[in-house]
């Protein structure tokens, strides 16, 4: 499914998209800023060990082999960085030719975003040590803007379909009594657009939309990732480390950035219904590299008319916090509501930065 419009009504209600769900590591789905669609999807890796219904120990005296999750995401974007320092609108958005024109303004600027993914992950575990799962994301999202461009002052432009793909391999490497070490290989598959199509200040009509608005990365990608995890009676935890490689560019000729995840955990385990936890995470991630050049304009000079089509304004790194609490509203049946948001950006900007993060999933092993 393929959708794309502009709606002119000064600052719009907008939706972008922020996902999770795919089999990693422990609990949390941290947002990037300036995001794409299947960068958030790629995060949402992190995600699975902390979704499993049961306890690992529950699962194996039960036999059940198979793991079914739904996950709801939302994130918000509402403000600029450029390093860590904090920009308003006014400061990205040029105002024309009374204002000296710089690298750093442009004369289109997204404002408020907001992000939504609605994933269903499917797994199966083969034997104690080995486990295998799929993730299949459909993803909404849409970005209003302000601009100088007559007839755009104030626009908005949207997209939805399924995304990319995730396959992993979960393997567990070691265990003692108490924790157990992971090591995870994954597949990114490309089924995600990349030609997502909208009505821009660019051009009269329909043209490609700017990088965070198409729902796929169109390359191969590869998650790769290794998780330590310990419990106790009362508390369990962990830490794990996460890579996910770009192979080569897609049609468009760029990819996106190569991106390196590290984060530790700390749940409560003694109650009966409730299970609290926290979470830090620390993020980084490149720039696009290489470029789809029909998100250019016709001037030498200042070739990008928003930081959003901009390669070079994408990445950097980040601190996240997120609190989390898994309900057990049945036997075998798992609910998880966790919220987050950054403690500290350093972005290669300006940048869009996140605002907060939002999900919720039911899960259940049969």
């Amino acid at each position: 499914m393929k959708k794309a419009h502009r709606v002119h009504e000064g600052c719009l209600r907008v939706t972008f998209i922020r996902a999770l769900i795919l089999p990693l590591v422990c609990a949390s789905y941290g947002a990037w800023s300036q995001t794409v669609p299947s960068d958030l999807v790629d995060v949402s890796i992190e995600d699975l060990f902390a979704a499993n219904v049961v306890t690992e120990n529950a699962r194996a005296s039960d036999q059940r082999k198979w793991y079914l999750a739904y996950r709801y995401g939302r994130a918000e974007f509402d403000e600029y960085r450029s390093g860590t320092r904090k920009l308003s609108y006014e400061d990205v958005l040029w105002s024309g030719s009374a204002e000296q024109r710089l690298g750093s303004n442009y004369p289109v600027v997204p404002t408020k975003i907001q992000q939504e993914v609605h994933s269903v992950l499917l797994g199966y575990q083969y034997s104690q040590s080995l486990s295998a799962r799929v993730s299949i994301p459909f993803i909404k999202q849409s970005t209003d803007h302000v601009s100088i461009v007559p007839g755009y002052d104030e626009f908005n432009i949207s997209s939805d379909g399924f995304g990319d793909v995730l396959a992993v391999v979960d393997y567990e490497l070691s265990r003692s009594v108490n924790s157990a070490w992971h090591g995870v290989f994954g597949l990114s598959i490309p089924t995600g657009s990349i030609d997502e199509e909208g009505d821009t200040p660019r051009a009269p009509g329909d043209q490609q939309l700017p990088y965070t608005m198409q729902i796929g990365s169109g390359t191969w990608d590869l998650p790769l990732g290794i998780t330590y995890k310990k419990y106790g009676q009362h508390f369990s935890g962990g830490s794990d480390m996460l890579a996910v490689i770009r192979t080569g560019d897609n049609d468009r000729d760029y990819h996106l950035g190569h991106k390196f995840t590290w984060g530790g955990w700390v749940s409560f385990t003694g109650g009966e219904l409730l299970e609290p936890g926290v979470r830090f995470s620390y993020r980084w991630q490149g720039e696009i590299s290489g470029e789809d050049l029909s998100l250019r304009v016709p001037n030498p000079t200042y070739p990008y008319p928003a930081p959003v089509v901009d390669p070079t304004a994408f990445g950097g790194q980040q601190l996240d916090l997120a609190v989390y609490v898994d309900v057990k509203v049945a036997p075998r049946w798992n609910l998880r509501v966790e919220y987050g948001q950054p403690l500290w950006l350093d972005l290669n900007g300006p940048q869009s930065a996140e605002k907060y993060q939002f999900s919720l999933g039911v899960s259940t092993v049969f």
